[in-house]
């Protein structure tokens, strides 16, 4: 090793990011586990790259004692006197070694540590440029697809979607592009582990957030979202302007905002509705696509309320396997026993 041994680490410092000052240390450490692996057997040994000049000085660390036992721990005080002038027994002295067989080995030695270390900072880097994902949508190309689960690529990296993940009753084709909500990113040793999903309801609001505008800029608020995967989701939606009607924002002209969602969802049916502090007025609209012609609250303490419809809304008001009402139970928080209006 030499002054160009240095300049190649400063370069690799500019190129990659990798410290001189703090690889340096790591390939030293790495030098003598090393040296005595080959060279050293018990020997206690220390070895310093120079600075200024990339050149490899190795020592032998000695103890200075009366009587010496173990030529390579200890020294006599004679013979460390001639290295250091002012040793005195108990002392660490270090006794220069010649490395000149080392030289390969070495070399070798540093390069693997440069590698792997490398290697390690571009797996940070990546784990730093992912881990912004977390939390958010993001497309991905499907790259196959088994039984059990679809491999996916995002940017540069692949991940898997397991099919408890999918929208129930999907089929994900190879080579296309699906959004998909990234639950996490964690460390792993082969790099960064992208988590993601299609079935909760922050997929629901990340695709809303992608197709209407006014709710990236805070205009309309999501307040709530309660989902069943594959059959249907709620949404609830408040305004911040009032000027803006959430819902209409949210269905865009024509429908062409919410239809870009519902592309995604598999014909999973999706209501947008508004939201209000009225239970009576939640009520009535969390129940649609139903007509409500009365909500009554029964006992606000205990949120529970007693909602009126003509005979032909009960099915769509209670939905396929009571899904329509319970979803609206769960999005406003209140028990809601649905009757129509002949029988009370």
């Amino acid at each position: 090793m030499n002054l160009d041994f240095l300049q190649a680490l400063e370069q690799l410092e500019e190129e990659k990011g990798v410290k001189v000052d703090e690889i340096i240390p790591v390939i030293e450490k790495a030098l003598i586990s090393a040296y005595k692996k080959d060279f050293g057997g018990e020997k206690n040994v220390e070895i310093i790259i120079n600075r200024q000049t990339g050149e490899i000085e190795a020592y032998q660390l000695l103890e200075v004692v009366e009587n010496v036992e173990n030529p390579n721990l200890q020294i006599s005080l004679e013979e460390a006197l001639k290295i250091n002038s002012s040793a005195k027994i108990g002392d660490i002295v270090k006794k220069r070694l010649n490395i000149k067989k080392f030289g390969r080995i070495a070399a070798q030695t540093a390069k693997q540590v440069l590698i792997q270390k490398i290697r390690e900072i571009e797996k940070e880097k990546q784990f730093e440029k992912y881990s912004e994902l977390a939390g958010k949508i993001t497309t991905a190309e499907v790259v196959r697809v088994t039984k059990d689960w679809a491999d996916i690529r995002i940017g540069k990296l692949e991940t898997r979607l397991p099919k408890k993940e999918w929208i129930p009753g999907e089929e994900i084709q190879p080579a296309s592009l699906i959004k998909v909500y990234v639950k996490d990113v964690k460390k792993d040793k082969k790099g960064p582990k992208i988590l993601v999903t299609r079935i909760n309801e922050e997929f629901i609001k990340g695709l809303l957030e992608l197709e209407v505008p006014e709710i990236e800029s805070k205009v309309v608020e999501v307040v709530k979202i309660v989902r069943e995967p594959g059959i249907r989701t709620k949404v609830a939606v408040k305004s911040n302007n009032p000027k803006v009607d959430p819902v209409g924002a949210c269905i865009g002209e024509e429908g062409i905002r919410i239809a870009a969602i519902l592309k995604e969802l598999n014909g999973e049916k999706i209501d947008i509705i508004k939201w209000s502090d009225d239970p009576k007025e939640l009520i009535a609209s969390a129940l649609q696509p139903a007509n409500v012609i009365e909500v009554e609250i029964l006992d606000s303490e205990n949120k529970a309320s007693r909602v009126i419809v003509s005979p032909n809304q009960l099915s769509l008001a209670i939905g396929k396997g009571g899904q329509n009402a319970r979803l609206a139970a769960k999005l406003t928080g209140w028990k809601i026993d649905i009757k129509p209006i002949m029988n009370v």
